[in-house]
Formats: structure tokens, C-alpha cells, sequence
């Protein structure tokens, strides 16, 4: 069984704690490292490369959004969780805009921290409370507007699939190329559809032949 390795950020003790007993209820999910604060976490994370990083907004020395503006050039670039006790719209979009992945409330963080970090692993945004529409439709505004060839968007398995479907590749044949993948093709191809704010999967193919295009 493929593990998740996760490191924590976050200034209380008690939080954390609490943070790594519920992960740790997850036969899959590791967590490798702690910090209390951005500083702390940024050598954390050097040293341990983690797939996901939980970090709470409010921190002494480095706070969340420069941790996550600081994450964001990082290469690979895990997967960035934002738990935080602000439900403002303003907060969720500053997250996003630095690359947050999932945002998620402490209070209903027992309910549900795990169903957002397999979300976020699965190409899906996840936030508590419940973005509406018009906040819902900025964050996609801002990944439409993203350069069609950004690198630090899309797996290596996704880049893979956009590359066969802009060459024209049948389904069958791009199934059998993620064969040794835990993600079947329909979820590799729901998460370039978020991560690249395209409107449904159908328009995905299209996207790849322009994209193709471009590459020539």
C-alpha cells in the first residue's frame, strides 16, 4: 500500500498533536515531520520532501501564505492543506492564490481534514465552509488565466495524458500507459480539468490538441 507522507505546521503543541492522532488513524497516510512556525517548516520539509503539507495561517516568524508563496517554486511542490480558524472569503481566496489545495476549518477539522487531503490528492479543491458561486468562479478565473505550458501545475502522469490526447491517442491506449498507476485514466483526467479550469472533461481533449499545438 502506497503511504502519504504529511508534515504539520502549526504553532500550538496541543493542535498538533491532535492533528497527528487523527492522520495517524489512516493506515496510509505518515506523518514525517512537525514545525511551529514557516521558518521551522521550511527546513522540515528540505529535509523530509513530504507529498502533503497542513499548515495553519497564523504563525509567528513566517506565517502561512509566505510558507505557501515559498512552497508553491518548490520542485516537486507537495500538495499544500491550509487549516485555519478564519472562514473569511478573503483568507480562503488568499490561500488558493498561493496554491492551497484544500482549506479546511479547525473546528471541523475531526470531520473533515481526511476527506479533504484525499480530495486534494485526487485533483479536487476542498473547503470548508462552503464557497459560493461567485468566490467558486474567481478561484477558477485564476487558474484559466495561468499560462496553458506552467510546468508546476500537472503530475507527470497528467502531463502524459495531455500529451496523448493532443497527439490524437485513443482511450484504450492511454489506459494501458497508466496501467502501473494507482489513478485510473477518468480520475487523471478529472484533475487536469480542475487543475486547468476547464469547464467538463469533454472540453479536455480539445484543450489538448491547442495545447499540442502550442508545443510545436
Amino acid at each position: 500500500m502506497k503511504t502519504t507522507s504529511i508534515v504539520i505546521v502549526e504553532d500550538h503543541p496541543l493542535v498538533r498533536r491532535g492533528i497527528r492522532g487523527l492522520l495517524q488513524s489512516q493506515g496510509d497516510f505518515r506523518v514525517v515531520g512537525e514545525a511551529s512556525n514557516g521558518l521551522e517548516a521550511l527546513h522540515v520539509i528540505e529535509q523530509t520532501h513530504p507529498d502533503v503539507v497542513i499548515t495553519d495561517i497564523v504563525m509567528p516568524m513566517v506565517d502561512g501564505l509566505d510558507l505557501l508563496r515559498e512552497l508553491a517554486k518548490s520542485t516537486p511542490r507537495p500538495l499544500l492543506v491550509v487549516l485555519s480558524l478564519f472562514d473569511e472569503e478573503r483568507y480562503i481566496q488568499a490561500a488558493t492564490e498561493c496554491g492551497a489545495a484544500a482549506y479546511v476549518l479547525k473546528q471541523s477539522a475531526p470531520t473533515f481534514l481526511i476527506t479533504a487531503i484525499r480530495d486534494a490528492l485526487s485533483g479536487r479543491f476542498f473547503c470548508t465552509p462552503p464557497i459560493n458561486g461567485r468566490a467558486l468562479e474567481e478561484i477558477q478565473e485564476r487558474v484559466r488565466r495561468l499560462p496553458m505550458s506552467q510546468p508546476n501545475l500537472l503530475t507527470q502522469d497528467e502531463h502524459l495524458v495531455l500529451q496523448l490526447l493532443g497527439a490524437g491517442c485513443q482511450v484504450e491506449l492511454i489506459q494501458q500507459r497508466l496501467a502501473h498507476q494507482p489513478l485510473s485514466f477518468p480520475v487523471v483526467c478529472q484533475s487536469i480539468t480542475l487543475k486547468l479550469g476547464l469547464a467538463d472533461p469533454a472540453e479536455l481533449r480539445r484543450f489538448a490538441e491547442r495545447w499540442a499545438t502550442a508545443q510545436n
